[in-house]
């Protein structure tokens, strides 16, 4: 029961993803919204200064009371508008610290300015529809959760209510419409936050599928290691930071695989790949291991020294010493594209086939 109390107010601790969701939309949000109250309400603050102008009057109490309201909503609407632009523009990380700060000082802001105009007004006898459409407003734009709205709507209703009061008194049908109205706006909130967090939820776990079935498809499944498809889409990428330099390309296999798998069993087999292949990535690092095909794997290697290279070849050939042979096949080279990346690997295939048929157990190539 409490579970579901605390999940329906929003008390509960959200997935990392569907919180980021949640923020990110209040930001889309943001900046639509507060331009929009910016430029209306700076409008209204030059008019202001216009009916003075053209009156030729000294600007009188009234006038400097909405002077004064219309600026500070100027103010308040600029700085969430600023904030949700910058980080939009830039792509820039936000904190949600600082943009739940900016949404709360605006919604604050606007929520001041409803009951300031709406209390005038009742004064007036007129009506106090600018409070009740920023209270909806409050409820139903921004991704607020129910009980940070339940705050925001219900001790600004009590404030205006006994405000109202003691201005002009409040009739019979007042006192049963307006917690009607405010219990009507606590629970559009409700139903528009559960609704988005379904949308949300859905989304984040489409997402994952979708991650699941993208590193099915790139990794192979015994290894663990990347696959010819992850080649291709690596050095497809214009995007990836490792091209337009010179690489190391090395295929190699084991020696006499077959012979493993026809005398010790495919079961046997498997155990050797998977065991080559986390050496390869332990000496090489994830990044640059893939498995090509069968028992060869490729290592692509950016920018390191010859040296460097031949010196992990002989840490992984002591660390198989005592199980398996491999041989090799290496060169090096300079890569601009996936066209330049399978030049190299050719070259390296040709260097591992010297090497098996040169008495295998070695690697041979140059730069």
């Amino acid at each position: 029961m409490i579970s579901k109390i605390k999940k329906l107010l929003g008390l509960e601790k959200l997935h990392p993803d569907v919180q980021f969701f949640l923020d990110s939309e209040n930001l889309n949000i943001a900046q639509p919204a507060s331009f929009i109250v910016m430029i209306v309400e700076f409008g209204l603050f030059l008019n202001t200064i216009i009916y003075v102008i053209r009156s030729g009057r000294p600007p009188s109490a009234n006038n400097l009371f909405y002077r004064t309201l219309y600026g500070l909503m100027v103010i308040a609407s600029a700085q969430l508008f600023i904030y949700s632009t910058y980080h939009k523009r830039r792509g820039i990380h936000f904190k949600r610290f600082a943009l739940d700060s900016s949404i709360i000082i605006f919604f604050l802001s606007v929520i001041a300015f409803g009951i300031c105009i709406s209390i005038k007004d009742y004064i007036h006898g007129e009506q106090i529809l600018v409070f009740i459409t920023i209270e909806l407003f409050v409820a139903c734009l921004f991704m607020v959760k129910p009980y940070l709205a339940i705050i925001l709507i219900t001790i600004p209703f009590t404030i205006f209510y006994f405000m109202m009061a003691s201005a002009n008194g409040i009739s019979n049908a007042t006192r049963i419409n307006y917690p009607v109205i405010m219990f009507f706006f606590i629970l559009v909130n409700i139903a528009h936050y559960q609704q988005f967090l379904r949308i949300a939820n859905h989304n984040v776990v489409n997402h994952a599928l979708a991650e699941q079935l993208r590193n099915a498809s790139r990794y192979d499944f015994l290894t663990k290691l990347k696959n010819r498809t992850a080649l291709n889409m690596d050095f497809e990428d214009s995007d990836n930071p490792y091209l337009n330099s010179h690489f190391i390309v090395m295929l190699t296999d084991i020696d006499d695989f077959k012979i493993y798998n026809d005398t010790k069993g495919h079961n046997f087999g498997d155990e050797l790949l998977k065991r080559l292949a986390s050496i390869m990535q332990n000496n090489f690092g994830k990044t640059h291991c893939y498995r090509y095909g069968g028992d060869e794997y490729l290592i692509v290697l950016p920018e390191i020294r010859e040296d460097l290279f031949l010196e992990k070849i002989r840490i992984a050939k002591e660390c198989t010493k005592n199980e398996f042979h491999f041989s090799g096949g290496y060169t090096h080279g300079y890569v601009s594209s996936a066209k330049d990346l399978h030049h190299l690997i050719n070259i390296a295939d040709k260097n591992l086939y010297d090497a098996k048929g040169s008495g295998k157990n070695q690697v041979i190539g140059k730069f």
